[in-house]
Formats: C-alpha cells, structure tokens, sequence
C-alpha cells in the first residue's frame, strides 16, 4: 500500500440517502484523504425515496424506514432538489416531480460518480462507541448472513435522514377511539379512508398533501391545526379545517371550541422525531425535546469531534444544505482546517440556542432553519473556507413555500428555471410568458 493511501483517514457514512450519497461523492473524490465505506440496511440507495408497501418492520424485523406514499410528488421545485454538480435529466417542462423520480435521480447520481462499490448494503448499524484517540469502534449486523461484524474508524459521519421516527402526541381519550389511528410515515395510499369520515391532526406540508389526497375518496375530512396561514386556503368541498382537539371519544373528537364529529380514523401528520439508538451513551449525543445536542453548527459532536451529523436542520433548501455540510465535515477530518476549540463551540452554540429562543422558537423547533438559512450557510462556508450555497437557491425555496400556502391545488404547476446566483425564471399556470426574478435573499 502507497503511503497516501497509509495516510487516509477511513470513516464510516452511516445511511445511503441523498446525504449519505453526497457523502461518498466528496469523500472518494480524486484527491481525497479519505478511505470511506457506507453501511446501509436495505438493498437500495435512496432512503426516505424507496417506496415500499410495509409498514411497520421490514422482513429483518427493523423498523421500516420509509415514509413515502405512493401519490407523492416534491413539494419544492427539482431545480433546488439536487445535489451540486449533477443537475436533473428530466424534463424542463415540470419541476415538481413524482417520488420514482427523485430515486431515479439519486440512483443516477451513484452510477456517475461510481458510488456503489463503497456500499455495504443489508448492513444494519447496531452501536457506535468512541475508543481513545477520537477513533470509533462501529458494530454491525450483515443482516442477509446474520453475522456481526466490528470496525474501527477515525471518523463517523451519520446520514439518516429526518423522516423515520413518528412524533405521535399525547392526545388526551385517545385509548378510547374505537377506529384506526395511523401516523402518515405508515400512509401508502387512500383505499383504506373511502366513503370514510377521518380526522387528520397536523397541517405541515405531508398533512395537506395526504389531507387532498385522502378527500378524494373520503366522505370528509377534517384537518385539525391551529396554523394561521392555513386558514385562508381553498379546499375541496368535503375538508373542513377544525381547531386544535380537546378530547378523543369511543366514535368521535370533541374539539376546543367544543364542536364534535364522529369519525372512523385517525390519521397523525405530526412529524418526526431525531433518534439514534445505535450510539451508545459515551458518544455524549442527547436528544431532548427534539433538539439534538451538544452540535457544534448542527453538525459536529462537540463531546467526539470526530463524529458528524448530515441533514439535521430543516425547514431550508436540504439538497444543497446537505452537500455544504458534507464539504465542511471532509474539510476537517482531512486536517485542512482546524475546529474551534471545545469552549469555543460550546459558547457559539450557546448563543445559537439563545438567539433562537428569544426569537419566539420553541425547543423542539431549534434545528429549524427558515430565513436564518443564509447566514447558517455562509457560517459554514467561512469557517471551512468553501463557497456558500447560492442565494438564488434559497430565494426559489422561499417563493416556492409563500407559493405551496397561497394555492396548494396548483403550485405544482408552477416551471422553475434558473439562470446564475442572483436569478431565475418562473412560469405561473395562468400567465402565457415566464418572468425573471432576482433573488432579495439577505442576512438575518
């Protein structure tokens, strides 16, 4: 062995998602100090963008990690859907594409750029333990032999997405309900809500997105939130928006303003939890209130600073996001740059979270980025000396956002195309000619 390849720093990627992807794309590039491999439990690379008809485990006995349905289509434009230097091959006359074809995309991305020899799939990561040295030990099940495997890295780099852990609140009477309740990360289609009555608690952009979808064959649905935005949308004759639940009965919920409805269902859209129980106890990661801590810029283990964490934040444009992100993680296991110090990243965490609470945010919505996306962006981009995510990237995830609330029923039509950093072009359903719009994209 040449003594560059000696001098490589291995690390695991844990997931083959679009960040897991971006992952292997930079870290096996030309020129890279990183010897990597990937660790994925099923058979396909994608992550949340694998359909699959189960629910509940998979034929391992893991819990399923998919959420997608099978009327899915993006809720952004594909134009800020991809990952940096590999733009979509579909055509330019929709940006808002089917589910199959985000996979077709990322599935295309590993076949470019060479990808799947660095796979290990059906390999199920059981724990992760830091040793001395900040080296890692990373015990796993090659799930088809049902042989547990053990490795050593000098970096771990955890790309599992947001969407496989239900947040299911606790909603008081709910033992009582005599019908079915689901979480949406089980919804695969609407059968099984026709000629039904079904509440759908939760109005983010998968509550109406399977709120429209199920009213199509329903006899009504009622969408419980208390999202002031929402209220001015149009919505087909058998939805009826509702106020916040009080209480849930054997055959129906009493609402706060004291109204009732007898439903057959159940239907939660009530997001998603960070969970990582492969990591064990001495990796210093909590989760509390659906704040993963202690992160040094939502990405690093201040405790292990070896061990990063990809796609964590939201609410922002997330392909982009998500390569950035693995740039600054490569940056620093290959030495190129030097973290702050442990007191240094712990003071500026802490002023994050303050800054964020004075703002009016909750704890649970911390890792929400929204039009803090930019100057989170341009922090990473400094700190690692790389160049920051396009500003016209987010001006189109903003519009596209005020867009998906102002008329949900035709948004998709919408033709995005962009031209340079400050501007693009869109085509509305109802105007004959696209118009060219800069981006006003300023720091926070």
């Amino acid at each position: 062995m040449c003594l560059a390849q000696e001098n490589k720093k291995s690390v695991a990627i844990i997931g083959c998602g679009a960040a897991g992807l971006a992952a292997l794309k930079h870290f096996t590039a030309e020129g890279s100090m990183i010897k990597c491999v990937s660790f994925e439990q099923t058979d396909n690379v994608g992550g949340t963008w694998v359909y699959t008809d189960r629910v509940g485990k998979d034929k391992y006995g893991l819990p399923v990690h998919s959420s997608m349905y099978k009327s899915l289509r993006t809720n952004l434009p594909k134009e800020i859907m991809e990952l940096p230097g590999f733009p979509h091959k579909g055509p330019e006359d929709k940006s808002y594409v089917a589910a199959n074809e985000m996979l077709k995309y990322l599935e295309d991305y590993a076949d470019h750029f060479d990808l799947i020899k660095h796979i290990k799939f059906h390999h199920h990561v059981k724990e992760v333990s830091p040793l001395e040295g900040n080296r890692w030990r990373v015990t796993v099940i090659d799930l088809q032999e049902n042989n547990v495997e053990i490795f050593e890295f000098d970096g771990v780099v955890i790309c599992i997405g947001n969407y496989s852990n239900p947040a299911i609140p606790e909603v008081p009477g709910i033992e009582k309900f005599r019908g079915m309740k689901i979480h949406s990360h089980d919804y695969r289609d609407s059968s099984v809500f026709k000629d039904k009555s079904t509440v759908v608690i939760g109005c983010g952009p998968s509550g109406l997105d399977i709120s429209f979808d199920i009213a199509k064959v329903a006899e009504k649905v009622y969408l419980s939130h208390h999202n002031q935005r929402v209220k001015n949308m149009k919505f087909p004759s058998n939805m009826v928006q509702k106020v916040d639940i009080k209480e849930v009965v054997e055959n129906g919920i009493v609402f706060q303003d004291g109204s009732y409805q007898q439903v057959d269902s159940i239907l939660y859209c009530t997001g998603y939890n960070y969970k990582y129980p492969f990591l064990s106890p001495e990796c210093g990661i909590r989760v509390e209130n659906n704040h993963v801590t202690p992160l040094f810029k939502h990405i690093v283990n201040i405790e292990h600073p070896t061990m990063y964490f990809i796609g964590i934040p939201t609410n922002t444009a997330g392909f982009c996001m998500m390569d950035l992100q693995v740039q600054f993680a490569k940056t620093f296991l290959e030495g190129q740059v030097k973290l702050p110090s442990k007191e240094e990243m712990i003071e500026d965490t802490r002023l994050d979270v303050e800054s964020r609470l004075a703002s009016g945010m909750r704890p649970k919505e911390l890792h929400m980025m929204g039009r803090r996306s930019k100057d989170y962006y341009d922090s990473l981009a400094a700190l690692s000396g790389l160049e920051s995510v396009s500003p016209v990237v987010l001006q189109i995830y903003f519009d596209g956002i005020d867009r998906f609330m102002c008329d949900f029923s035709h948004f998709r039509e919408d033709k995005y195309k962009l031209l340079d950093k400050d501007h693009y072009m869109v085509k509305f359903p109802n105007e004959e000619e696209p118009v060219m719009r800069r981006q006003e994209i300023v720091s926070n």
